[in-house]
């Protein structure tokens, strides 16, 4: 957008100063044709804005493509007992640590559900294949559960978006908080970061706004303190944190094998992964690269890499991650804190702005954020746990097609088709089991009443009901 040959009148002159210093005075072109409180509004995200960071963000062109030689990281493979570490020693320590109140759960949370075809945020998309319940609810449910086995607390801290920050509080306050403390759940408003143009100007994306996008998943360690929710977990005495994203209706929030496997490894930061579906799958591949573990986007692979097998025909690079971590909370604060910096992504985009005379138009353009795992590197130790997809991943980002509504419902009935097989109950329809009745296939066995139990077609809901014991509904015993 070219330079302002006459400017607006009236501009605040400490915001005309700063962005003029910064060659972004372009920005009020329109300010004569705002009324009052649009300037206003468009004064008070001005003044949000770091034109520090911003000319930083001119300056970054991306990474270099790697030319050295990876190698595959250190995994924990499923069935492997770790190195000193049964792993029925790690679950007992992890459950220690949660009953202890050691233990805090972290959920980004800031997209919608635009992609699925559904307005709101995400967590709102009803989910449950026979319950409808939404993906908030489902992850709720957990947490409820594993209170109520444990007796801690287990502070909730969710990362929202601009976008959907209000809507998700609002969404949450009038469920009740699906039964949970509503001072055991904290929101916290993702960072935005602006858009810049090839020439490395702001964008407006209306006469008095800019165009902003959130700042990525690695804007989640500057939200946990400027959310307060550090000094809050700092204060309840929380060492470890548990990390998911709100897709996943499959995850195991806070099991304790990880749990404790990531804390009496000394792990600063752990993962979870699982055996790619091939070298095509979009996903990040855990890596050794200069001697560093590291989280390696699939883009950032050449073919012949991400191809590459070994002897017994098995993907060198097959160990993805699936955005699941722990965190010690003194590395988690370190990040926060700026003692590791994280660096910018960038990707170009067509970002729709207004032309010189105010109509709509489209530009070439960069957004940039920042992924939560590029602190990886930093870690003083870090562990990688590989884990079953059909028992841990089932994300819902596709109305259609790869991880989609239809694959993700169809890997959770079949996930507890399987927990019910174990405890004595055959389903020949669709089978959904409450978080509440139970979160795993040991307690379902423990909980199921004996009366529910034997072959049963048609749909079936196994809720607990109020003794405790978990029972079947919506079928017809065969």
């Amino acid at each position: 957008m070219p330079k302002i040959s006459v400017m607006p009148k009236n501009i605040p002159s400490e915001l005309l100063q700063a962005f003029a210093r910064a060659g972004q005075d372009h920005v009020f072109r329109f300010w004569n044709d705002l009324t009052d409180p649009e300037r206003d509004s468009f004064a008070a995200e001005l003044r949000e804005i770091d034109l520090r960071e911003v000319a930083e963000l001119a300056a970054t062109r991306g990474e270099a493509p790697f030319r050295g030689q990876r190698e595959p990281a250190p995994v924990v493979r499923l069935g492997e007992e770790p190195r000193g570490t049964p792993r029925t020693l790690a679950a007992a320590h992890g459950h220690r640590l949660i009953t202890q109140g050691k233990v805090g759960v972290f959920l980004v949370a800031g997209g919608q559900g635009s992609r699925l075809g559904f307005e709101g945020p995400k967590g709102c998309f009803p989910a449950g294949p026979l319950s409808r319940k939404t993906i908030f609810q489902l992850h709720a449910e957990k947490l409820v559960r594993l209170r109520e086995r444990s007796g801690a607390s287990l502070p909730w801290y969710i990362m929202t978006s601009q976008a959907n920050d209000a809507e998700t509080r609002k969404f949450f306050e009038s469920h009740r908080f699906f039964g949970l403390d509503p001072r055991d759940v904290m929101f916290l408003p993702q960072r935005m970061l602006p858009a810049l143009d090839t020439a490395g100007k702001l964008v407006l994306q209306s006469k008095g706004r800019l165009f902003q996008s959130p700042n990525g998943h690695g804007g989640s360690y500057a939200a946990f303190k400027q959310g307060g929710a550090l000094a809050d977990a700092q204060k309840r005495g929380i060492e470890q944190l548990f990390y998911f994203q709100v897709d996943n209706i499959l995850v195991r929030i806070a099991d304790p094998i990880f749990v404790g496997l990531h804390a009496l490894s000394g792990s600063e930061m752990s993962l979870k992964v699982l055996s790619k579906t091939g070298p095509e799958e979009k996903m990040g591949v855990v890596a050794i690269e200069d001697g560093q573990t590291r989280v390696i986007e699939y883009s950032d692979f050449s073919r012949a890499e991400s191809e590459a097998r070994d002897s017994a025909g098995q993907l060198i690079h097959w160990a993805g991650s699936i955005a699941i971590h722990m965190f010690d909370l003194g590395f988690f604060e370190r990040v926060a804190e700026g003692a590791i910096q994280l660096p910018h992504h960038l990707a170009k985009k067509k970002l729709s702005t207004i032309d010189t005379e105010g109509k709509p138009t489209e530009v070439d353009g960069i957004k940039y954020e920042s992924f939560v795992f590029d602190a990886l590197p930093s870690a003083r130790k870090s562990l990688s746990l590989e884990v079953a997809r059909r028992e841990e991943f089932a994300p819902i980002k596709n109305k259609t097609g790869v991880d989609s509504i239809e694959s993700a419902h169809a890997l959770y009935i079949e996930e507890h088709r399987r927990w019910a097989r174990e405890a004595g109950l055959e389903v020949s329809g669709e089978l959904e089991i409450s978080p509440l009745a139970a979160l795993d296939p040991e307690e379902l066995r423990e909980r199921l009443a004996p009366e529910s139990k034997g072959k049963r077609s048609g749909s079936v809901l196994l809720d607990p009901d109020a003794d405790g014991k978990v029972r079947a509904r919506s079928s017809a015993l065969c």
